[in-house]
């Protein structure tokens, strides 16, 4: 599955190919739209990735670097190619991206305490808690390197 995912760029050319990525209904109270997603990456210091699969722009994927911390601030798969992979290889390749940079001493990221789906996903790829839900929301660090 990984050859067949790729992490790709956002740039002034393609961005407008993530905007039909759709989630299931339940899930979309958990993230904000792939659209505010883009505006907040121009105000922050975030990086936007698309997510091919064969071709495909199946999903959206972003971080930022703050202060030695890489924090995963989105990954989202079209609600049509969920459940094939597709988030955990991306993950996969984007903690591989990560790793390699001197400037990322860790990475974390951070979901809605009742995002179960989202904590499950996480504890997969080796993020822990470390902190208790606080305001709604629990902070994991990733374990792994």
């Amino acid at each position: 599955m990984l050859d067949s995912v790729r992490l790709v760029p956002l740039d002034r050319f393609n961005w407008e190919r993530v905007l039909d990525i759709r989630l299931q209904p339940v899930q979309e109270a958990f993230v904000p739209s792939i659209l505010y997603s883009l505006a907040q990456a121009k105000f922050e210091n975030l990086f936007p990735y698309g997510i091919e699969w064969e071709g495909q722009m199946v999903g959206f994927l972003m971080y930022g670097e703050f202060q030695g911390i890489c924090w995963i601030s989105r990954i989202i798969i079209d609600k049509e190619y969920q459940s094939r992979y597709i988030g955990s290889s991306a993950l996969t390749l984007l903690l591989q991206q990560l790793k390699t940079k001197p400037s990322c001493k860790e990475v974390r990221t951070s979901f809605d305490s009742a995002n179960e789906a989202a904590r499950f996903f996480f504890e997969r790829h080796l993020f822990a808690p470390i902190n208790p839900d606080v305001e709604g929301e629990w902070v994991a660090v990733w374990q792994g390197k």
